[in-house]
Order: structure tokens, then sequence, then C-alpha cells
């Protein structure tokens, strides 16, 4: 082993170290703050009283809210007896590990400066921090999501199953970030120019979508993934999200679409994968009627951090003496 090999591996593993650091502390202020909260935001009530009405038998009392949450919050109420107190210090386990799960995958592909970047970004976002602290799908719908990128690009030969299987959990944590997840398995079927690669995908995910749909209509009687103004859309596209950039991801979104512009961004095919997932997901609640929320962005937070991202790696790699040295004629 030379020295250049000895020298990335010690600082690797001290980037590690202060992610290890990093992860302690932030995990430990996340708790801090999810200690404080004394009553369920609104939406949050719907989960908990839904999962009372699959623990009793009930009807459901909010039958547009996705299963999977109160599944999990009525399976801890069958050990320990209900009490929202427990599944408030239980949902910010999603989000941590979703951004261990991140950092993982991006230090294996992209580098750990890169991973450390990218998770960092997205997870300090207020966001982010703020919506995973409450009894909401935010955080697990974001955990599955990046399964869904995790085994998609796997080299596992189970992979495509897996992946599947985490679409069908995406969809039952929040059904429309199910599009997210269908994006990243598209993208990487063009990628692998293996259309074979979406029918086996889809074939994990096809019995957990069924179950889904089948558990909650015959609690009902009926199944609606959201109310009726929520399934209107419109052309041209809302500019709520890019008007208010600064409120929902800061002064680095401008960093983002200079990511698009060099030409090293083209020549990794990684990164289609984040390019598609930033614009689908954006036009999909840009286009809603009406329903414009800050929240929204949660999910596709780290797509918009992996540009910004790869926009501040292009830079540092730019050759600019290349350009200045062509319009001095030299």
């Amino acid at each position: 082993m030379n020295m250049k090999s000895i020298s990335r591996t010690i600082i690797k593993s001290k980037i590690d170290f202060i992610f290890i650091i990093s992860y302690v502390i932030y995990s430990i202020l996340f708790y801090a703050y999810v200690s404080m909260m004394e009553v369920p935001e609104y939406d949050s009530a719907d989960y908990l009283v839904n999962a009372r009405a699959w623990v009793t038998n009930e009807r459901l009392y909010s039958d547009i809210r996705p299963p999977m949450i109160s599944w999990i919050i009525a399976g801890v109420w069958s050990l320990t007896g209900e009490n929202w107190i427990i599944i408030k210090y239980l949902m910010p386990v999603f989000t941590l590990a979703a951004g261990l799960v991140l950092y993982k995958h991006l230090k294996e592909y992209k580098g750990i400066m890169f991973a450390f970047g990218v998770t960092a970004l997205t997870f300090l976002n207020p966001n982010v921090f703020f919506w995973s602290t409450q009894i909401l799908t935010e955080g697990l719908s974001l955990f599955f999501l990046i399964m869904t990128l995790y085994f998609c690009k796997s080299k596992n030969k189970n992979s495509a199953l897996l992946t599947g299987i985490m679409l069908g959990l995406t969809f039952a944590s929040r059904y429309p970030i199910a599009l997210q997840a269908i994006t990243i398995v598209i993208v990487e079927a063009i990628i692998r120019k293996n259309p074979k690669y979406l029918l086996r995908v889809f074939t994990g995910a096809a019995p957990i979508i069924l179950i889904v749909l089948l558990a909650v209509y015959m609690k009902n009687g009926s199944f609606s993934g959201a109310i009726s103004q929520d399934t209107i859309f419109i052309f041209p596209p809302s500019s709520f999200y890019l008007s208010n950039w600064q409120e929902i991801w800061g002064f680095g979104f401008l960093l983002a679409p200079l990511a698009l512009m060099f030409r090293r961004t083209w020549m990794d095919k990684y990164n289609y994968t984040f390019i598609a997932w930033f614009i689908i997901a954006l036009l999909f609640w840009s286009s809603n009627s009406y329903n414009y929320q800050p929240r929204f962005m949660v999910q596709f937070s780290p797509a918009v951090s992996f540009l910004v991202i790869l926009a501040i790696e292009n830079i540092s790699r730019f050759n600019f003496s290349l350009i200045t040295n062509k319009i001095k004629g030299r």
C-alpha cells in the first residue's frame, strides 16, 4: 500500500468519525425537540385514531390516510397499550435511519465527502427536521424511498425484488411518494437498458400495493387516496415552490440548476436518477390545483441536496484557466 492510499484511508476514517459524532449530536437535538411536543399535530391525531380503529375493528376515522403508519402504531399498542407518547419517540427513528442509509449508499457511489455533504444538507433542512419529528408520514415515507434507491442501485441478484418491496412500502406509507419511487426505478431500468428489470420490480411491489388497497377497502367499503381537491391538476404548474425556494431549501438551492450546466454531470449516468427524481417530484407537487405546502418537499430533499453538492464538486474541478485562455485567443 503506497502513501497516497494510506492518506486516503486516514482521511476517510476521519470523515466517518466526524459523521458519527455529528449524527449523535443531531439525534440528541432531534429527540430533545420531540420531547417538547405536548400534543399531537392535527393530522397526527388522524393516524392515531385510525390505529385504534385497526385494533378495535371499527371503521377508519379518515380513510384517505395511508395505513402503514397506523399499522405500526397498532402493532406497538398491541404490546404496550394505547399511549401516544411512545409513538412520538418511535417515529423519528425512521428519519434517522434514512440518514444512515443515504450516507452509506452515496459513500459507495460518489465518495465519502460527497456523501457527507448531501446527508448533512438534507437533514439540516428545517422542513426535514421539523416534519420528521411529528407523528406523520414524512419521515416514514422518506425512509422507504431511500431504501428503494438503495436496493435499486444494488448489484445484489435479489435487488429488483427488494426494490419492489420497498416501492410497495413507500406506497403504503404515503401514496403520492410512490411516484418518486417509480421514477427512480424507471430511470434505473433505462440506465441498465433492461425493461425486464421493471417487471421484476413491480412483481415485488404489486402484492404489497394490493394488500393495502384490499385492506382499506374491506375496512371502510371504499378506497380514497386523497380528498377530491387534491386529485385536480393544472397546467402550467404553479410557481409556489420555486418562488419560495429560500424558505424551503435555503440559498444552497441556487446552486442546484448550475449542476445541470456542466458536461461532467451528464457523463455520469448515476446522476440521472437524482435529476429525474427532482424534476418529476417538483412538477407533480407544483401541478396540484391548490394544495401547496413546504412539507411536501421533504421526500425529494435528498435529490435537491445531491444537485447542490454536485454543482459544488463540478465548480471545484472546473478548469477556469482554459476558458480564460479561449477568451483571450490563446
